[in-house]
C-alpha cells in the first residue's frame, strides 16, 4: 500500500511540474513573440475584448460612412460623429504629426473618459489609420488620375462652353437650394457621371456666424464646379466658442477631417472664404502644378491686385504642397496675416504663385461686418520662417465636437481652443 501512495504521489508532481513548465513556456511565447500571438486565436480566445476599441463606436441611429444614404435632398442629416450627444463623454482630440523627410502624415486622436479596460493595440483609429496609408506614397497631382473601377473615358481637360457668368447675391433659402441639384451626392460629394475626373478636389470653407451667405454660396459653387467635370466634395468648417476667429487653423482642419472622410482621400485642396463667388467658369478649381491664387481680381477692390505676394481669400495647393510647408499657421487669431505668412512658406520651400489672368481670375464679394485686425500678426509675419516647421500641421490640436453630412455639405464642428 505504502508503494502505492508513493507512485501516485510520485505521478502528481510529475504532473504539476509539466503543468508548471506550460505555463512558463507559454509566457515566454507571450513575452518573445507578442505580435505574433496577438493575431492567433488563442489571443483572440483569451483576450476578447468588450468592443473594438480601435474603432470609434456609431449610435444605433448614425450610419458609417461606407453607407451612404440616398442623395435626395429631403433625407435626414446624417451625424457622423456627435461629442455634444455621447452618453459617455467619447470627445475627440486630434494631433496631427508631419513627418517631413518621410513627408507623411500621422493622425493620433485620444478619446477621454473612456470605459475601456483592453489596451488598444494603437491609438489611432482604423478610420483615422486610413489616411495615414493613402499619404505615404505621395506624388505631384497635376494632371493625375484617381483610378476607378469605372469604363468611363477621361473628362475633358477644358470642358466645353466656360466662361463669364453671373452671380446671385439676393438672400435664398438652404431648403430650396437642396432641391435644385438632386445630382449632388450626400455630404456635398460630386462625381461627373459621364467621364472620370481627372482631378479631386477639396473645398475647405473656414466658417462662423455667416448663415445668411452659406446657401448662397452653394447655391453658386455647385453648379460652377459641375461645370468643370471635377470630382469635389464641400466641407464647411466651423469654429466653436467665443475665441477670435482664427481662418488658419480651421483650414488645417478643413484637410485632416477632409482627409479623414474620404476614401483614398483627395488629391488637392482649394481653401476658400465663404464670401467670395467666382464669376469665370475658366477659373479652373483643378490642381495646380505651383500653388495658385485664385481670387486675384475682386469686384469690391475694383478687380485690381492689392500686392503681388496676396494668397488670401481663394487658393488652390496639392496634398504634398500642403504637406511640404507644414500646414498654414494656428497662432494668428483674428483678422489678417495667415495668407501672407502662407506665401512666406511657399518661398520658403522654393514655390512660386501662380494665377489666372485677371480678366479670369474674378470674383464678387458678398456684403459682411469687417473683422477686427490681429495686432500681432506683423509681429507673427516676421518669424515666419524661422518658426514655420514648428507651427502648422505638425503643431496642430483641436477638440472635434460635430460632423454632420448633410445634402450639399459636410459640417465640420470643431473646439479650435488653445488647451493648457
Amino acid at each position: 500500500m505504502g508503494s502505492g501512495a508513493s507512485g501516485g504521489g510520485g505521478r502528481a508532481t510529475r504532473a504539476l511540474r509539466l503543468l508548471l513548465l506550460l505555463v512558463l513556456a507559454l509566457a515566454a511565447v507571450e513575452y518573445l513573440f507578442g505580435s505574433i500571438l496577438d493575431a492567433s486565436p488563442l489571443k483572440t480566445y483569451l483576450y476578447t475584448p468588450t468592443y473594438n476599441a480601435t474603432q470609434p463606436t456609431l449610435r444605433s441611429n448614425e450610419k458609417a460612412l461606407s453607407q451612404k444614404p440616398n442623395k435626395s435632398p429631403t433625407a435626414i442629416p446624417q451625424p457622423v460623429f456627435d461629442a455634444k450627444n455621447q452618453t459617455q463623454n467619447n470627445t475627440l482630440i486630434i494631433n496631427a504629426i508631419i513627418t517631413k523627410n518621410e513627408t507623411e502624415l500621422k493622425i493620433n486622436t485620444t478619446q477621454y473618459n473612456m470605459t475601456v479596460t483592453q489596451k488598444s493595440p494603437s491609438s489611432t483609429s482604423l478610420l483615422i489609420a486610413k489616411i495615414v496609408e493613402g499619404l505615404k506614397n505621395l506624388v505631384t497631382t497635376e494632371g493625375a488620375v484617381k483610378k476607378q473601377d469605372s469604363a468611363l473615358p477621361l473628362c475633358d481637360v477644358s470642358p466645353p462652353d466656360l466662361g463669364p457668368i453671373q452671380v446671385n447675391k439676393t438672400d435664398l433659402e438652404l431648403d430650396w437650394v437642396e432641391k435644385r441639384y438632386p445630382e449632388v451626392q450626400w455630404g456635398g460629394h460630386y462625381v461627373p457621371p459621364n467621364c472620370t475626373a481627372n482631378h479631386k478636389v477639396a473645398i475647405i470653407v473656414p466658417y462662423r456666424d455667416r448663415q445668411q451667405h452659406l446657401a448662397v454660396f452653394l447655391n453658386h459653387m455647385h453648379p460652377f464646379l459641375m461645370k468643370q467635370q471635377i470630382e469635389y466634395g464641400i466641407f464647411i468648417i466651423e469654429q466653436e466658442g467665443n475665441k477670435d476667429f482664427n481662418r488658419a487653423k480651421l483650414m488645417n482642419v478643413g484637410f485632416i477631417e477632409s482627409q479623414r472622410l474620404e476614401a483614398g482621400g483627395w488629391m488637392c485642396f482649394i481653401f476658400h472664404d465663404i464670401d467670395l463667388l467666382p464669376l469665370d467658369t475658366r477659373n479652373m478649381y483643378t490642381c495646380p502644378k505651383q500653388p495658385r491664387h485664385m481670387s486675384a481680381s475682386i469686384d469690391k477692390l475694383n478687380f485690381k491686385l492689392p500686392y503681388e505676394d496676396i494668397f488670401g481669400g481663394v487658393s488652390a495647393l496639392t496634398l504634398e504642397q500642403f504637406i511640404n510647408v507644414n500646414g498654414f499657421s494656428n497662432k494668428y487669431w483674428g483678422w489678417g496675416g495667415e495668407d501672407d505668412d502662407m506665401f512666406y512658406r511657399l518661398k520658403k520651400m522654393n514655390y512660386y504663385i501662380s494665377r489666372y489672368k485677371m480678366s479670369i481670375a474674378r470674383y464678387a464679394m458678398l456684403d459682411h461686418k469687417k473683422s477686427v485686425p490681429n495686432p500681432k500678426r506683423y509681429q507673427l509675419l516676421s518669424q515666419t520662417s524661422k518658426t514655420y516647421q514648428q507651427d502648422g500641421l505638425s503643431t496642430l490640436e483641436y477638440e472635434l465636437v460635430q460632423v454632420v453630412q448633410y445634402h450639399l455639405y459636410t459640417h465640420v464642428v470643431a473646439n479650435i481652443d488653445e488647451r493648457s
